[in-house]
């Protein structure tokens, strides 16, 4: 009506909606248009997650996807613990998903968790306002993950709550820590943060989309386990806790690290960039774990002073005692796989050349060259490998796996 669109005007500041315009009586003015403002006003009894994402659908359509807390400080016989919101809580479950379109701002909240008592009681309010799992459509259901925050919190808990026997757990004989790094050289190191990953559970033959987390001992470096949440299917929401041998020392995230500044080539690379005018950043190390290993990846940025727009400079891999160093993710891979027994692919000119390769040191005596079969396996993994980034980057997440796979079976031969 004129005196609704009157009100409207003087509320938000915009002549336009008493002006002559396209509006009639059908037309419908979105207030709360922010995400998590939206959600707030709907639910406000849920903690809505700061992160949403915005997926896209097979009819084409961009939807925001977030996660809802229920969460309590009154839970008995339970830790408390902070959240970085300043929140304080014992008990904490992702007890529902929301979506809201991009376009129309349609909202729908799906209870994921129905056995959380919370949630019930609230449903049983408000019988209208959520729908079950079952009923969100398939092609959003496939983009659900487990909730990064919730994720952090239970991996803060199991520092402590991972050992089995009371008198280990009375005498805190066997604490752990979250795993390390440090971006900057010079500043004191911070935990690493929770990471989304395509990789392959020991024991598994599929590589899958998990959030994953690693573990050091307290006050040591090495790495003792790591704790995965499953997203794929059927699987979403599985944790999966893994503690290596304490027989055997796994290098940590820190100790990587260590060894990446001990090169020669790295760290005379490092000072040079990090001179007046420019300052390196180091990416968080990504452990990834493959075939009975772990692949570690430090992305190594450039960063004018002047300019806040940080530059991929170099990417280092380390894998067991091997370290490799190249300006890209592919090259840095094709010399771990050499160094590991592989043969490096010939290099190519701006036209599309082969160009000349440099003459190689003589090898040790008692080693052989590689073989043609090895060099064509290792084909074989650029091949698979550029499939599998062109599929991820257009979200085909199943056929990318499928292609993780396949460089996996090439590895294993």
């Amino acid at each position: 009506s004129p005196l609704l669109r009157l009100a409207a005007a003087v509320e938000y500041g915009d002549l336009n909606l008493v002006l002559p315009s396209p509006l009639n009586g059908s037309s419908r003015m979105m207030i709360h248009r922010a995400i998590l403002q939206r959600l707030r006003k709907l639910a406000g009894f849920l903690t809505w997650d700061s992160d949403p994402y915005l997926v896209l659908t097979k009819a084409g359509r961009l939807v925001w996807i977030a996660d809802g807390y229920m969460i309590s400080d009154a839970h008995p016989y339970s830790r408390a613990i902070d959240l970085a919101s300043g929140e304080t809580l014992n008990y904490m479950r992702n007890s529902v998903k929301a979506t809201i379109d991009a376009y129309t701002g349609e909202t729908n909240l799906y209870i994921f968790d129905p056995g959380d008592v919370l949630i019930q009681a609230y449903w049983r309010l408000f019988p209208t306002l959520f729908k079950p799992a079952s009923a969100m459509p398939a092609d959003l259901r496939a983009h659900a993950r487990y909730p990064e925050t919730l994720f952090s919190v239970q991996a803060e808990m199991y520092l402590n709550f991972h050992m089995r026997d009371p008198e280990a757990f009375y005498n805190r004989a066997d604490l752990w820590d979250i795993a390390k790094t440090s971006s900057k050289q010079g500043e004191p190191a911070s935990p690493v943060t929770p990471t989304y990953v395509v990789a392959t559970l020991p024991g598994e033959d599929t590589p899958e989309f998990m959030l994953i987390i690693p573990f050091t001992p307290a006050n040591k470096d090495n790495l003792i386990g790591f704790m995965s949440a499953r997203c794929d299917g059927e699987h979403l929401g599985e944790l999966v806790f893994e503690q290596l041998s304490k027989q055997n020392i796994i290098y940590g995230p820190m100790q990587i690290e260590a060894r990446i500044n001990q090169d020669q080539n790295i760290s005379k690379d490092l000072t040079l960039w990090n001179q007046q005018g420019s300052q390196v950043l180091r990416g968080q190390i990504l452990v990834l774990p493959i075939d009975n290993s772990f692949l570690y990846v430090e992305p190594i940025y450039i960063q004018a002073s002047q300019a806040s727009m940080p530059q991929l400079k170099k990417v280092a891999l380390a894998m067991g005692n091997r370290l490799a160093y190249a300006d890209t993710y592919d090259q840095a891979l094709s010399q771990l796989i050499t160094s590991l027994g592989g043969t490096q692919p010939a290099m190519q000119t701006a036209d599309g050349q082969p160009a000349a390769t440099p003459a190689s040191p003589q090898a040790p005596s008692g080693i052989t060259s590689p073989s043609s079969g090895a060099s064509r396996t290792l084909e074989d993994v650029r091949d698979h490998l550029r499939r599998y980034r062109e599929l991820s980057a257009q979200g085909k997440w199943a056929e990318a796996g499928k292609e993780l796979e396949a460089i996996q079976k090439l590895i294993e031969k």
